[in-house]
């Protein structure tokens, strides 16, 4: 919107001034020998020798996720990411999420029954990574049949190979394993987990017994249960380090106490329940799941049980997450959907998962509250993505900012990239009114971008079609885009690549990042054809010059992650910290930055613009609020945005006296004016589930965004506002409330 910019700050007296340079106790019932603690049983066997690691890299696969978007029973929208597990037959079951949120799975394959799934066995593990890559390893044995996976608070990652009678211990660089043989043949270790010091606990299936594994020792010890024929499976710890487990086949949760070796038995109230799975939530509650009951259960500290039915007393719940909000996630095996129980309101929400005969097993919350779960008869990996960011600090959504909204008439047109999910990004017009948008691809770092290999494009629409330039380098993850502001180039950040990309004459020249893994998200060009990118991992702003020489200047606090930098009218540059969650100010002579912290914690700041008096606006992502920074008194005034609309990017429309803002989970575009200080009008975009990104107007005074999810480009004609003709078809006027 090269010509609109420059009218506008034509308007406003600015001259451009560019370069000419271009529990009911029941111990009492267990035989003398299961009340026994580890210490006191016999010592069982040492670990195997450590040696080099024989888990073997046997494929690495690209994979390209498919997208859903659907609705829950509560008729909220939601996305839903699959991903095909390479080797057939896998049966993914358990899941498991690492410290830099990638996503590992046991492939254990059949051999649970005749009748459910009864392929052969498998002996592999699976790792997704943010590139859409899914690397397996094999186990060493032909069949081992792993299940229970975890990740202990050193990286090392712990797996139970069921057919193998085993553990087996990996360090997190992969040079270091260490086997730890069941005592008891054929016992089945299925499930793991560790307690605060660090020992493990397995339960054995077919043993009917609890395998401890010392933390120090390594050695195997073995506690017997209070009953036979359990088939126990889920286990847990909870904060006393007593270990839960549930018995499935007799209807019965066990309690064990190590200090104690005392064993509590508690009866479920159900017969026949079938209890699975365990997990505590973050209040130290202890949770479980009645397959054969249709419910889930919460076990009090007295012994007292609540029950809690779904609305399928068929439906088979599995397995069990508790989230930071102390909702509790569970798998419906015979179901073929997942579910959400609120404790607060005692209410559920059910998700639906595309196709049939999922079977759906382990689940797991990644660091920002995706839920990945396992399906073992489609042999696919899935996550559902959250769309409320106020999860992230630990808050629960607040009230909208309220207000009469009253849209004029308006017409949306759409257009489909050509690429299959490519993620279009960031959108700029430039002075002939060519549409630019960056084409990012997946294995992006914000919350709900699904693992994928970066994009290989930056799409323009030009002369009625959508047209694409391929990158000299492939996947290189196109991400912000800027115009020269004094010329015709387009400048592009390339995050997957460490470069940055110049656009002269529809051609793409390429120019690396002299910071290995700087990751380069935001950019800008100055009125000296200075080029400025935000390196969020290298936590530095960048400049390079016209000459091609790079200068870098570090962020004054620690992990701040600069995602955005902008270059307003007087040539100044300005710049946005995600994590850092402040606003700065770049002194170029100097060679030092200032900084303003934002007044409401986590906001994550993005989107630099500046209006008519010099104030810096942007979007507050997580914290659905509009930030303006006073350059005269430096001080941050916020205004509340409609609930969970996540506002991403921001344009100043000084005729219409306004700040456009898209916004990702809102599915719209916001109209904020300056005078009222509030959202007055909200355009919502045809395509649901679409995650809007970028925004731009065109001569006419037309709004072009982006449709991440969706893979289109819009365009939205506001009458009123833009001089273009609508068509017959257009959207009437309306008048509503504000809020949620």
């Amino acid at each position: 919107m090269r010509a609109v910019r420059a009218w506008l700050l034509a308007g406003l007296g600015w001259a451009l001034g560019c370069s000419a340079s271009l529990a009911t106790q029941a111990s009492d019932l267990a035989p003398a020998a299961v009340a026994r603690s580890p210490e006191s049983s016999e010592p069982g066997r040492a670990p195997s020798a450590a040696a080099t690691d024989a888990y073997v890299e046997s494929a690495v696969t690209k994979v390209q996720a498919r997208l859903h978007q659907l609705r829950s029973s509560a008729k909220r929208p939601f996305s839903l990411f699959a991903y095909d597990v390479p080797t057939p037959h896998a049966v993914p079951h358990i899941i498991a999420i690492d410290e830099k949120d990638r996503v590992w799975v046991t492939e254990s394959g059949g051999r649970f029954a005749r009748n459910f799934i009864d392929v052969p066995a498998v002996n592999k593990v699976a790792r997704l990574d943010q590139g859409g890559t899914i690397t397996e390893w094999t186990t060493g044995t032909e069949g081992s049949s792993p299940m229970g996976i975890l990740f202990g608070p050193d990286g090392d990652m712990w797996v139970a190979e069921r057919l193998a009678n085993r553990i087996s211990r990996r360090s997190a660089d992969g040079t270091r394993l260490v086997r730890y043989d069941i005592p008891t043949p054929d016992a089945w270790p299925t499930a793991i987990v560790l307690d605060s010091q660090g020992n493990g606990w397995v339960t054995e299936t077919m043993a009917d017994k609890l395998a401890r594994i010392d933390a120090k020792t390594g050695q195997v010890t073995e506690v017997p249960l209070p009953a036979t024929k359990t088939k126990s499976t889920g286990i847990a710890v909870d904060r006393q380090d007593r270990v839960w487990v549930a018995m499935r086949d007799v209807g019965t949760l066990g309690r064990y106490d190590p200090r104690t070796g005392t064993f509590d038995q508690f009866k479920l109230p159900t017969p026949d329940s079938k209890p699975c799975g365990l997990v505590v939530d973050g209040a130290g509650q202890v949770w479980f799941s009645m397959r054969n009951a249709g419910k889930i259960g919460l076990i009090h500290e007295d012994g007292s049980i609540q029950e809690f039915a779904t609305d399928n007393r068929h439906g088979g719940p599995f397995f069990l997450a508790a989230d930071k909000r102390g909702d509790i996630w569970f798998s419906e095996l015979f179901s073929n959907r997942v579910g959400r129980f609120e404790p607060k309101t005692r209410t559920f929400e059910y998700f639906e998962l595309p196709g049939k005969d999922a079977f759906p097993a382990g689940i797991a919350l990644d660091s920002k509250g995706n839920l990945w779960f396992a399906q073992q008869g489609s042999n696919v990996v899935g996550v559902i993505v959250r769309t409320d960011l106020s999860y992230l600090a630990g808050e629960t959504p607040g009230a909208g900012p309220g207000g009469k909204i009253v849209n004029a008439r308006h017409e949306f047109v759409e257009l489909e990239v050509p690429t299959p999910q490519s993620v279009p990004g960031i959108v700029a017009v430039d002075a002939r009114d060519t549409v630019w948008f960056t084409q990012m691809g997946g294995g992006w770092v914000s919350p709900g971008f699904p693992p994928g290999p970066g994009g290989s494009a930056i799409g323009y629409y030009k002369d009625g079609a959508l047209h694409e330039l391929k990158t000299p380098t492939p996947e290189s993850g196109p991400t912000s885009m800027s115009l020269d502001p004094c010329g015709d180039d387009v400048w592009v950040t390339l995050r997957t690549a460490n470069r940055i990309a110049r656009i002269r004459d529809f051609k793409i020249t390429e120019y690396a990042i002299p910071l290995p893994g700087a990751l380069p998200v935001g950019i800008a060009v100055d009125l000296d054809h200075n080029v400025w990118v935000a390196l969020s991992d290298a936590n530095k702003l960048a400049r390079m010059t016209p000459e091609g020489e790079w200068r870098f200047l570090d962020m004054p606090n620690p992990k701040a992650e600069p995602r955005t930098i902008f270059v307003d009218s007087a040539n100044e540059v300005w710049f946005a910290q995600k994590t850092g969650n402040r606003i700065g100010h770049l002194d170029k002579d100097r060679w030092t930055v200032e900084t303003w912290e934002l007044p409401t914690r986590l906001g994550w700041p993005l989107s630099l613009m500046e209006d008519a008096d010099g104030n810096i606006w942007f979007a507050e992502m997580r914290s659905d609020k509009l930030g303006m920074f006073d350059r005269k008194t430096k001080k941050i005034t916020e205004y509340a945005l409609p609930v969970q609309s996540a506002p991403f990017k921001v344009n100043y429309d000084k005729a219409s006296n306004a700040i456009w803002v898209s916004t990702v989970f809102y599915n719209a575009i916001l109209r904020f004016d300056l005078t009222k200080k509030q959202v007055v009008s909200i355009y919502k975009i045809p395509a649901e589930g679409a995650w809007m990104g970028g925004l731009d107007r065109d001569s006419q005074g037309c709004l072009w965004f982006s449709e991440q999810f969706a893979n289109k480009l819009g365009r939205l004609c506001i009458e009123g506002v833009s001089s273009a003709t609508l068509g017959p078809g257009a959207t009437p006027g309306t008048g509503a409330s504000a809020g949620r």
